[in-house]
């Protein structure tokens, strides 16, 4: 199984809201439900079934979305890859267990993010292997990455990232990534009310550094 294309979500920024930072971004979309992707829905039922070569499927659909939420979260490209290949091998490991009749995308979301979070826990263990909370790690091979359109994006990308952890971590899967909050709190095994209090602190802290983009405002 090939689960490793080096394709990561964007976060190239048009305009700036903060109830939302809009990022233009190249992705697949893949929020849709499995009744409304019927390959997906074969496919699924295929695997089970014993045939492993209709897992291909899945596997090309969602591996972009998949490393764009390990970097986000890890901010690191080689492990991101490794983690979105970990996390497709675990997930076809236990399709067995997969509720049938329900999206694919949730459950790789959640597994992925649960093994990028497993990682961090192991940083914090080992401080030599901490990324710095004010430089974002460096990215391997940036022809595989959506170019940072303008200096108000990369400021808003500074921002996010020298956010507390959690609250990076929360602001990139709403802000960037574009999961609603219970999506959020499943994937993360948060509450939704933590999800909505790390969400409302990082977006305190980002008004203060990117105060003078919307003249202070509290909008």
């Amino acid at each position: 199984m090939d689960a490793t294309t080096s394709m990561f979500g964007g976060t190239a920024a048009g305009s700036l809201r903060f109830d939302r930072l809009v990022f233009a971004a190249e992705r697949a979309q893949t929020r849709s439900a499995t009744n409304e992707d019927p390959i997906e829905a074969r496919a699924i039922a295929a695997v089970k079934a014993g045939d492993a070569s209709a897992y291909d499927y899945l596997v090309t659909k969602y591996t972009k979305r998949v490393i764009s939420i390990a970097w986000g979260i890890v901010r690191n490209p080689a492990d991101a890859e490794d983690l979105a290949q970990e996390a497709f091998v675990k997930a076809f490991e236990n399709v067995g267990r997969f509720k049938s009749g329900e999206p694919f995308g949730p459950w790789i979301y959640r597994i992925v993010t649960n093994l990028a979070l497993d990682v961090m826990k192991h940083r914090k263990r080992f401080r030599h292997e901490e990324i710095s909370d004010t430089v974002p790690a460096e990215r391997r091979d940036r022809s595989d990455l959506p170019a940072i359109a303008n200096e108000l994006a990369a400021r808003i990308d500074r921002g996010i990232e020298s956010l507390p952890e959690m609250q990076r971590i929360v602001a990139r899967l709403y802000l960037v990534e574009e999961f609603e909050h219970f999506e959020i709190a499943k994937m993360t095994g948060l509450s939704e009310g933590t999800v909505r209090s790390h969400l409302s602190l990082a977006r305190g802290k980002l008004k203060e550094k990117l105060a003078d983009l919307h003249g202070g405002s509290n909008d």
